[in-house]
């Protein structure tokens, strides 16, 4: 696997060109390769170019969509939820290649994990994209200049916040690589701190040149309150919640809403409805667009009655969730009911013979196997109520329980009265976020953001040993919450890159 070193190289002749088509925007294969001096002329081409720079996002939710299962994409949700104490996986009697995943959740993982090494080259390929874009923008005039320009910035921070939460300081590169020496020369760990100083620049240029919605084909694609609630996000992790406050009050205020169904959030019908702010776009069918979390996250020896195809022997029953879930929703909560169960007595997860998986991503009926078109959500409507919440919990700016009741009343519980103090407040607002993004790449940031990750995984390792039986003895041992450094990356530039510490 390439480093992101070489990556960088390569951006500087080729950029993916996609084919014009009247689907979604992601539906654009790409067709051929040019010198990007031939390249930016016109303002179809710069879109082209920025659509290249999404696909970057389906590789690190999915595996793509080439009908393959065998990638060792999807490190998003496994880095973000599956670390947690939320989901964990389903022992695999008859393929082990699924050990790279299960190293991750019980933190067991190396620098030589494939699932690192493609997170950190997809991330910086995608920032390598937007770079470029960026670059070319700056002396063209084409139509939608703004707004290329705004969207290009937003996935540039994106990415870079997904590294800097993950990795701690990373190399900052925000301009295209000119040459060997100068990649060389800019391949140095920046410090956190300033890393967040250009995302937070990157998404205030962003949300001024975003608009609101986009109609038809362009659903999909970067918003001015996908913008602001990234922001938001970006302030929480630096604990400064009166910022935080104002970008989700700016969100509060648009036309986002809560369906009033749990379940109809997840409908494969109406995937980009009213609740969903952002979220990684895939398409069914043999276009490499598709992705594979219909398989991924369902036992792995579940046969082919739940969606019409044979399930995939190898690397699946991932984002199994823990017993510890299971019982954290109350008796009446609707949203447990997007969780399902198999019995097993030889890989039960739960007590001995119990395998539950989550049905959000389900997709039955779906014309070739292995390659789905269910998307990933990354932000809904209940996020911003939830984020808003907290920061009226820490400043005493707002009242916060009208925000969880909103959530509490679609899960069919009942409303919040009374008071609370801060920290009753803010185990109430974590315990939502829990159960409404169960399975949806949330759970670790929050446990790392508050402080808590230690505490509840050290917990979480001893209820898996309860749960599941004798477990490696290497197994939560050491919580770690940053994740390795590639091996690859350090060995192409050890006097630049080193080490985590927690990882020496």
């Amino acid at each position: 696997m390439l480093s992101h070193l070489k990556f960088a190289i390569t951006f500087l002749s080729i950029i993916l060109i996609a084919a014009c088509s009247d689907e979604e925007f992601l539906n654009e294969n790409p067709v051929s390769s040019v010198g990007t001096s031939e390249f930016f002329q016109n303002s179809d081409q710069f879109e082209s170019a920025i659509n290249a720079a999404y696909t970057n996002l389906q590789d690190l939710y999915s595996d793509g969509g080439d009908g393959s299962i065998g990638g060792y994409g999807g490190g998003y949700w496994t880095f973000s939820e599956m670390r947690s104490d939320n989901t964990t996986f389903q022992d695999n009697t008859q393929d082990l290649s699924g050990h790279r995943w299960w190293n991750v959740d019980q933190f067991i993982m190396a620098g030589s994990n494939e699932i690192t090494e493609t997170t950190w080259n997809l991330t910086y390929q995608g920032i390598g994209k937007c770079n470029i874009v960026l670059d070319k923008l700056e002396d063209s005039e084409v139509e939608n200049k703004s707004r290329y320009i705004a969207e290009a910035k937003f996935l540039r921070a994106f990415y870079y916040h997904h590294l800097v939460k993950y990795y701690g300081d990373v190399p900052l590169i925000t301009s295209t690589i000119e040459s060997s020496e100068e990649a060389f020369a800019q391949n140095e760990r920046t410090p956190q701190d300033e890393v967040y100083d250009q995302i937070i620049s990157d998404l205030n240029d962003a949300k001024a040149g975003l608009p609101q919605n986009y109609a038809g084909e362009d659903q999909g694609r970067a918003t001015e309150a996908a913008a602001r609630t990234l922001l938001a996000k970006v302030y929480m992790w630096r604990d400064q919640y009166p910022e935080a406050q104002a970008e989700l009050e700016e969100v509060r205020d648009m036309n986002y809403v809560l369906l009033d169904d749990y379940a109809s959030i997840f409908d494969k019908n109406n995937e980009n409805n009213e609740e969903v702010i952002f979220s990684v776009q895939y398409i069914e069918g043999p276009n490499n667009l598709g992705s594979v979390f219909t398989y991924r996250f369902l036992p792995w020896n579940i046969g082919s009655d739940v969606i019409g195809h044979s399930q995939n022997t190898a690397r699946t029953g991932m984002q199994i969730p823990t017993k510890d879930l299971l019982e954290a929703f109350e008796g009446n909560d609707l949203r447990a009911a997007m969780i399902d169960t198999m019995i097993d007595e030889e890989t039960g997860v739960v007590d001995g013979d119990l395998v539950p998986y989550t049905t959000k991503f389900m997709d039955p009926g779906h014309s070739q196997r292995l390659i789905s078109g269910r998307n990933f959500q990354v932000f809904r409507y209940s996020h911003v109520l939830l984020m808003l919440a907290e920061t009226y919990a820490r400043t005493g700016a707002g009242d916060p329980i009208p925000l969880v009741n909103q959530i509490r009343r679609r899960a069919g519980l009942d409303e919040l009265t009374g008071s609370f103090s801060q920290e009753e407040m803010l185990d109430i607002i974590i315990k939502e976020r829990r159960l409404e993004f169960h399975a949806e790449a949330d759970r670790w940031d929050v446990l790392v953001r508050t402080g808590r990750a230690v505490e509840v995984m050290q917990a979480h390792g001893e209820a898996e040993r309860e749960a599941r039986g004798e477990i490696g003895v290497n197994a939560f041992q050491n919580i770690k919450l940053l994740f390795p450094i590639p091996d690859a990356v350090i060995e192409l530039d050890p006097e630049s890159i080193t080490q985590n510490e927690e990882y020496l």
